[in-house]
């Protein structure tokens, strides 16, 4: 069973116009990967925002990134909502991991 499986349920809400791409980004990327752990899981997802975004992400209030490859139009076209990542994308995966 590969990682992507995790990924088939979209969430109704997101924080920006870009979380939806960068899911979709990690989706995509997960098709070949092997299970991991939820702790692998997490640093995979960071280290891969780090690559995009060229900045760690982090929970802090109003922090996000504007990725240009995710960018598709609207006001906040291409952002990527750090909070809504650690605090709602990040622990529904990793609960979704450990589910299997």
């Amino acid at each position: 069973m590969n990682l992507s499986v995790i990924f088939e349920e979209k969430p109704e809400r997101w924080g920006f116009r870009g979380d939806p791409y960068f899911w979709d980004h990690l989706k995509k990327r997960a098709e070949t990967m092997e299970l991991l752990s939820p702790g692998g899981l997490e640093e995979g997802i960071r280290a891969e925002y780090l690559s995009l975004a060229n900045k760690p992400l982090t929970g802090e209030y109003g922090d996000y990134a504007v990725i240009k490859a995710f960018a598709h139009g609207g006001m906040s076209s291409g952002g990527v909502d750090n909070e809504w990542w650690t605090e709602t994308g990040i622990p529904l995966l990793k609960s979704r991991l450990a589910a299997l």
